[in-house]
């Protein structure tokens, strides 16, 4: 709706006109006058990004800009640009057996890899994906497998869940959370639940 009435606290017959006038202009509008004026509003995903265009698209492309050789520059606006600008980002490590939980920002996403990264090659591939879609909202369950290099074996495996939204040009995603063997967890065993696979 275009046009929205806020409650008024004056006479009941001014009231009514008033919500009667902005059903009006609601009706008559034209749609492409309404879907300018909309337009013309920031987006809730932010600056446009090809890469965000297509639900398929997206998560590839997150997990090749965390990938990289020791020493190698990320791309780390387009990481930015990926998520919502209040999107969480919530890694679950593990000490002493216990979840240990953070909230992140992607910016403070950002120094973490930095920081753990910066002196070894971190390579993180999909090896399953699982979309549900509704509407203009998507959760995307994703397991992945991590390496030092690319020839190197996985040392460790786990499964990204991803909520994402459209607001109506691109996708961004709101919310991530992960968790991996790391934690003693059967990661196989839920890949193969999840996945349908043996």
């Amino acid at each position: 709706m275009l046009f929205s009435f806020k409650p008024c606290f004056c006479a009941p017959k001014l009231a009514i006109v008033l919500t009667l006038l902005v059903m009006i202009l609601n009706l008559f509008v034209p749609q492409e006058v309404q879907a300018a004026v909309v337009l013309e509003e920031p987006h809730f995903c932010g600056p446009f990004r090809s890469e965000a265009e297509t639900l398929p698209h997206i998560v590839p492309v997150l997990y090749d800009v965390v990938s990289g050789a020791t020493g190698e520059e990320r791309n780390w606006q387009l990481l930015h640009d990926l998520f919502a600008p209040t999107a969480t980002i919530t890694p679950l490590f593990h000490r002493e057996g216990m979840p240990d939980i953070s909230v992140l920002t992607a910016s403070e996403f950002v120094e973490l890899n930095k920081l753990l990264f910066k002196d070894v090659g971190f390579y993180e591939t999909e090896t399953y994906n699982q979309t549900l879609q509704v509407g203009h909202m998507a959760t995307v369950i994703s397991a992945y497998e991590s390496r030092e290099s690319p020839d190197k074996p996985a040392y460790s495996r786990g499964i990204n869940t991803f909520q994402l939204v459209n607001d109506g040009r691109r996708w961004c995603v709101i919310s991530v959370t992960w968790d991996s063997d790391k934690g003693g967890h059967d990661i196989a065993g839920s890949i193969a639940e999840v996945f349908g696979t043996e």
